[in-house]
């Protein structure tokens, strides 16, 4: 039998745009947040001391909110000297999440609320992610 060519183009053309294998249950992945990135960005050498110690300074300040001495970091601290000397990119985290250089500390200015769902899940997420 004998088909009419425009209905064969259409078929074609139905065809070609298809759903390529996408069910309900497969999600397209979601661009990452500039937090992610930022966590990403981080050498993968010594990352999880890294975040360990992100990790901890953010947990330190959710769980102290307006407690000052939680809210700055000397960066002279050999601690935190020798992770950024290791990975200056963490300073770049760190101001992603809102804290702000001020000589030679980085401050957290009052306004700036850290959330234990988003920050510190984050931050474990990215350890996840350099495993």
């Amino acid at each position: 039998r004998s088909q009419d060519p425009r209905r064969a183009q259409r078929r074609a053309r139905v065809v070609a745009m298809g759903y390529a294998g996408y069910s309900p249950g497969n999600k397209v992945a979601e661009s990452l947040t500039p937090l992610q990135q930022a966590l990403r960005s981080l050498p993968l050498e010594g990352s999880q001391d890294i975040l360990d110690l992100i990790e901890k300074l953010t947990r330190n300040v959710v769980r102290n909110p307006t407690e000052d001495k939680f809210r700055t970091v000397k960066l002279t601290n050999p601690k935190i000297a020798a992770a950024i000397a290791e990975a200056p990119t963490m300073t770049d985290v760190m101001q992603e999440m809102g804290w702000v250089p001020d000589g030679d500390t980085l401050v957290l200015p009052p306004n700036v609320r850290l959330a234990h769902e988003v920050h510190v899940v984050g931050i474990i997420d990215a350890k996840d992610y350099y495993k």
